[in-house]
């Protein structure tokens, strides 16, 4: 249940935070299960990476950024983190002090493996 549901980090000294609604879905059907990411289809992600030079095999092992990850209201085509972040599919993983630096990966193996699911057959057309 950890390593499915578990991991969601709001600031960079906290207890990782269930994800409620995975949670309660696996008791009630007694299965794991993608129920978070059923809930909605992120195409406006996929459009926003399409249009990017993101390497977005940076996210499988985390990837380092500054502050205003958190803040960043704006669609930037070239630096998907902040919409990835704010909209779950990222979360603190680790802080380093001297350099102000956060690191964000995803937040759990539910998110971790659908989001990479989903996205593949977008990047495996474009090269093709």
């Amino acid at each position: 249940m950890t390593e499915q549901y578990d991991g969601y980090h709001f600031c960079h000294n906290s207890v990782g935070i269930f994800n409620p609604f995975s949670v309660l879905n696996a008791l009630k059907y007694r299965s794991f299960d993608s129920y978070w990411f059923q809930t909605g289809t992120p195409t406006f992600l996929v459009e926003l990476l399409k249009k990017s030079e993101y390497d977005l095999r940076t996210l499988i092992n985390g990837v380092e950024t500054d502050a205003s990850s958190f803040s960043e209201y704006r669609m930037e085509v070239n630096n998907p983190i902040p919409l990835l972040y704010q909209s779950g599919y990222l979360t603190i993983k680790d802080y380093d002090p001297r350099f102000k630096l956060y690191t964000l990966c995803f937040p759990n193996e539910e998110v971790k493996y659908d989001f990479l699911n989903f996205i593949a057959p977008f990047y495996t057309s474009i090269s093709d």
